[in-house]
């Protein structure tokens, strides 16, 4: 399967008139994520797609970079092309930018209009990394002032699972209330307190104690792209969550929107609830360690939801075989939780009407998590991002610029 319009143009071929764009290339199979810099390279003899009659010709201003594209380029099961120097790939999924054309059918999307929208990457070899990317309209949504592209670009996916999380705790349709103060505030703006007695408590010093009667929900990867998100999306609803994630990470936790957040350091954060009752653990880092002590923590009741499940993120899901072993752990979890009393949920990305909820978040204008802004065509940052990424060293998500 290849997208109509768009093969590597030789040096001859550019000269006969066919309009080029810039592109990050994958020119080749990597073995790890690890080492996929080595075939990712700046070309600017990409030549610019066209458009089929249900289709918009967008003009790229941000895209996002995340693990899940690596993962795409080191050949996941069933989703991936494998990318050749002569049948180069171009990764990307999240992005945004500004309608350059649209196709005779497309009713919804004119010439300017300023959009972003999340391009799934299955048999796709032309990704967003790239000056310009062809999609069908009915994957877009219209971008709206409150957001920058670069805040644009980095929302589809972390949303639309932090909204998956939110569902399955049953939250989710409660009214949103309007003007809450956290919607404005940053993590300069919170004056982190340590609890005397629980050194692992750590609080606004402007919010009195009394509120962690009523807090419920705990968090665990509180300071994740998407677990701010979650944070941010249930305290949009008046639910009082606690954050799980190192004490530096506190103040950024808080100005979500979270009452409180637990030290991971310490007894990885839920062991030293305290006198918090938890009902609910929403889990963003994966792994058994925290899935046994989110059981601990809830007791003999309550509700597990992963977005990760039992495998560490991202690490044991490069090939097909840690893909199937993690699919078939979650599904024996949760068919247990039926005989147990602590329900276990792994929540996902949508596979459908996610542009209807991106409309729904953005109008509540969820908090986009921006770690930084880097070139996307100067090769040398690009590679550092890259590896950034990689690394898990990346605060939010990173996203590549034009």
């Amino acid at each position: 399967h290849c997208e109509q319009g768009i093969t590597p143009q030789t040096e001859t071929q550019s000269r006969n008139n066919i309009e080029m764009m810039k592109a990050i290339l994958l020119t080749g199979k990597p073995s790890t994520k690890a080492d996929i810099t080595q075939y990712l390279t700046v070309s600017d003899k990409v030549a610019k797609p066209s458009i089929k009659n249900n289709e918009v010709l967008v003009k790229v201003k941000a895209s996002a970079v995340n693990i899940e594209d690596f993962m795409v380029g080191v050949g996941r099961m069933l989703v991936s092309l494998t990318a050749t120097k002569d049948e180069p790939v171009v990764l990307g999924q999240e992005f945004s930018g500004v309608v350059e054309e649209v196709g005779s059918k497309v009713n919804d999307f004119k010439q300017g209009d300023e959009v972003l929208g999340h391009k799934f990457p299955l048999r796709v070899r032309w990704g967003t990394w790239a000056e310009y990317v062809v999609v069908n309209e009915k994957i877009l949504v219209k971008k709206g002032e409150n957001y920058s592209f670069s805040e644009a670009a980095a929302l589809p996916m972390s949303a639309l699972v932090a909204y998956a999380a939110v569902k399955a705790t049953g939250f989710f349709n409660m009214p949103v209330i309007e003007n809450i103060p956290h919607k404005n505030r940053k993590s300069d703006d919170v004056t982190v307190v340590q609890d005397d007695e629980n050194k692992a408590l750590f609080m606004d010093g402007a919010v009195d104690q009394s509120i962690l009667k009523e807090t419920k929900i705990a968090i665990v990867g509180a300071s994740s792209t998407i677990g701010l998100m979650i944070v941010d999306i249930l305290a949009s609803r008046g639910v009082k969550v606690v954050g799980v994630s190192s004490s530096s990470s506190a103040a950024a936790v808080l100005a979500n929107g979270a009452v409180a957040v637990l030290d991971r350091h310490v007894s990885g954060g839920l062991g030293s609830k305290g006198d918090l009752e938890l009902d609910i653990v929403i889990d963003c880092v994966g792994g058994n360690d925290i899935e046994d002590t989110a059981r601990k923590a809830l007791g003999s009741k309550g509700h597990f939801i992963t977005i990760v499940g039992p495998s560490n993120f991202g690490d044991a899901l490069d090939e097909a075989k840690g893909q199937i072993g993690h699919g078939v752990a979650c599904a024996s979890r949760s068919f247990k939780s039926m005989f147990s009393s602590i329900k276990y949920t792994l929540a996902v990305m949508p596979i459908t009407g996610g542009e209807k909820i991106l409309e729904q978040l953005m109008k509540e204008n969820v908090k986009s998590v921006i770690d930084s802004e880097v070139d996307m065509f100067n090769e040398k940052d690009m590679h550092k991002a890259v590896t950034k990424v990689n690394n898990h060293k990346n605060k939010g998500r990173l996203v590549f610029v034009l």
